[in-house]
């Protein structure tokens, strides 16, 4: 911190899937009064499987591989959205609770 001018720097490492609208959200947090510099550092590989499908934890052991899995299979999900690839997910969940329009007579 520079006692005469105010000045902060925060250096920091953010994943980039959360790093989408961060430079925008700064501005107007900070009413345009802090400028982020973003730059790429390093790729890291997430462990586990993102197409893990389970539902049921059999043990406590497999527990931290499962938590990877499922972080891994929902940042894969988020990036198809992102990008408009098709993503096997359920949009209806239950169709015949829906409402509809028409009058009955």
């Amino acid at each position: 911190m520079d006692d005469k001018e105010k000045t902060f720097m925060v250096t920091a490492q953010i994943p980039v899937i959360e790093s989408d609208g961060f430079a925008n959200e700064i501005r107007k947090t900070t009413s345009g009064q802090a400028n982020p510099n973003l730059r790429f550092s390093h790729y890291e590989t997430i462990d586990g499987d993102p197409y893990y499908e389970g539902t049921v934890v059999e043990d406590d052991e497999d527990l931290p591989y499962i938590e990877s899995a499922i972080r891994a299979n929902k940042l894969m999900k988020d990036v198809r959205k992102r990008k408009g690839l098709l993503v096997d997910e359920q949009v209806v969940i239950h169709a015949e609770k829906q409402r509809t329009l028409n009058k009955k007579k």
